[in-house]
């Protein structure tokens, strides 16, 4: 009998045919065996589905669906309910993880007794660390080292989803800027893997390939912005999402400094600034870089620091 947990994880598949292969390889090839694979083919029009179902046919842990196409949200979502382990991962179709990703992270989870582990991906190598959930948070909204917002680099207990009625909202580009802090804000108790685990595949047809500056832009100002409210009867998260809020205003201000956005943003942020810096000095969250940020309040002044820099 395996005493190993069962864990779920959910890949979400849409139209990545010469893609999913590696990243279907990569999860049977896992050194955890007690798995159950929820691979959610998100109505894709080329051979995905096909590959997805060979590897369902060839090894019984793949579970295959095919789903009208509703968005990565709505993949994800569909996944979650339909999984039955005690946690989940969620990996994206067109990445794949290292053959230890989900027995390193369950080790670390089960050592630290906590809810949620991240490991580092690509070039992000995180110290071992652990952390409250509150704090964790914190860090993330406030833009620290080891904190990322990508679902994708972690182990979740399921009942974090569910206990606290967490879904990805459907419809939305970059939903994971709108989610990961609710999820991580619920844990008691996060653990950071100190070993770069997930591969990100960067393509130029994926949504992160075809962002648009000024969508993305807006998409971080808003999970900013909701984050404020969301944490409105704590102040210590409030203040760290008001950090985040001000961390977006400069994102704007920078992308018009190189010319990535219209000019116009640079003035329209910076007056927002402006008018905010008397908060912002009451703030004990703000970063070294923020604080030197606000003390170039000189529209001119900033512009040419930020387009030396």
């Amino acid at each position: 009998m395996n005493d190993e947990p069962l864990i779920s994880i959910i890949v979400s598949v849409y139209n990545i045919s010469n893609y999913v292969p590696k990243c279907l390889d990569s999860i049977n090839e896992q050194t955890y065996s007690n798995l159950e694979v929820i691979v959610v083919d998100d109505g894709s029009t080329d051979d995905s589905g096909k590959i997805c179902d060979e590897f369902g046919k060839r090894d019984h842990r793949f579970k295959v669906f095919h789903k009208k196409n509703g968005g990565l949200s709505s993949a994800r979502n569909f996944g979650i309910e339909k999984a039955k382990g005690e946690m989940v991962a969620l990996i994206d179709g067109d990445d794949y993880i290292d053959a230890g990703f989900i027995k390193a992270m369950y080790l670390a989870m089960k050592a630290d007794e906590a809810d949620i582990a991240v490991c580092g991906y690509n070039n992000l190598s995180p110290k071992r660390e652990v952390l409250s959930g509150k704090m964790a948070t914190a860090k993330l909204l406030v833009g620290q080292e080891n904190i990322d917002i990508i679902a994708c680099n972690k182990l979740y207990k399921k009942e974090l989803f569910k206990k606290n009625n967490i879904e990805y909202p459907v419809g939305c580009k970059y939903e994971d800027s709108l989610t990961t802090y609710k999820i991580m804000v619920a844990a008691k108790k996060i653990t950071y893997v100190p070993r770069s685990l997930y591969n990100y595949v960067k393509r130029d047809d994926s949504i992160m390939g075809q962002a648009d500056n000024l969508e993305r832009l807006k998409a971080r100002e808003r999970a900013a912005e909701e984050a404020v409210d969301y944490f409105a009867g704590d102040e210590f998260l409030k203040q760290a999402a008001e950090v985040a809020v001000l961390t977006a205003k400069y994102a704007f201000m920078d992308a018009a400094a190189h010319g990535e956005i219209g000019k116009g943003h640079f003035e329209i942020n910076a007056e927002w600034i402006n008018k905010n810096l008397a908060k912002y000095k009451k703030n004990r969250l703000m970063t070294k870089k923020l604080k030197l940020y606000n003390s170039l309040n000189h529209v001119k002044l900033y512009r040419f620091f930020r387009t030396i820099v």
